[in-house]
């Protein structure tokens, strides 16, 4: 049943793709790239990831269309010359609802101890109405830079842990070896830790004394000389 859903999800959107142009429908905008599957084959060619739809496409040489799920790809990502950066997806078990864990894909931000993800905020009411073509949802720059369309998480030990809830989920039970440091660094900065900038700022800088602390640095240390 499931693999029926994703087929006819992906026909979808390739019409939509096709039929765009007919109905003033943004484009979709392509990068160069490389999508990893779950067998660890690599695939190469222009992308575009449907936020919506949760589902990335791959433009053959040819000019065939390709559409993979979360079910199908580990990882993808390319290099977004609008806003200079490398942007990176993976496939994680979104387990946070009640119903069965599945496979969704979300976008890297930060990196390191504490990795960073986000995901599509779900549109509510007339929003949702107003914008419920999947075309809508091909990954844009204006849609990338512009924070309040995405939920943030941290995820930890398979677990992720909303920024909306910050203080309880994420620094009382993470991040409090480096309190005084990170109490210190918001009073001198005047960072708004109830901001979700303030809180991702918070998270990289926790991430960067992880990184310099000596304790931790013997310890990468040690692993490297196991392996």
């Amino acid at each position: 049943m499931k693999k029926v859903y994703i087929q006819l999800t992906a026909s979808l959107i390739v019409f939509f793709l096709l039929s765009r142009s007919s109905y003033g429908l943004p484009n979709p905008i392509w990068h160069t790239g490389q999508l990893i599957l779950w067998d660890k084959t690599v695939l190469e060619g222009d992308l575009s990831y449907n936020w919506s739809a949760e589902m990335v496409l791959l433009r053959q040489s040819d000019g065939r269309l390709c559409t993979f799920s979360a079910h199908q790809v580990n990882e993808f990502g390319w290099f977004d010359y609008t806003i200079h950066k490398h942007r990176n997806f993976v496939a994680l078990p979104d387990n946070r609802s009640k119903q069965a864990t599945r496979q969704t894909f979300f976008e890297i931000c930060t990196d390191g101890t504490l990795s960073v993800v986000r995901r599509l905020r779900r549109p509510h009411g007339l929003l949702k109405k107003a914008f419920s073509n999947p075309s809508y949802y091909a990954d844009q720059p204006q849609m990338a830079q512009n924070q309040e369309h995405f939920d943030y998480f941290v995820y930890d030990a398979g677990k992720l842990r909303s920024l909306d809830k910050f203080f309880v989920d994420i620094y009382e039970p993470l991040m409090t070896s480096y309190d005084q440091e990170l109490r210190e660094y918001v009073l001198k900065h005047n960072l708004n830790d109830r901001s979700l900038l303030g809180r991702l700022v918070l998270i990289d800088r926790y991430n960067q004394l992880v990184q310099q602390d000596p304790r931790t640095a013997s310890a990468r240390e040690a692993r490297s000389s196991q392996d």
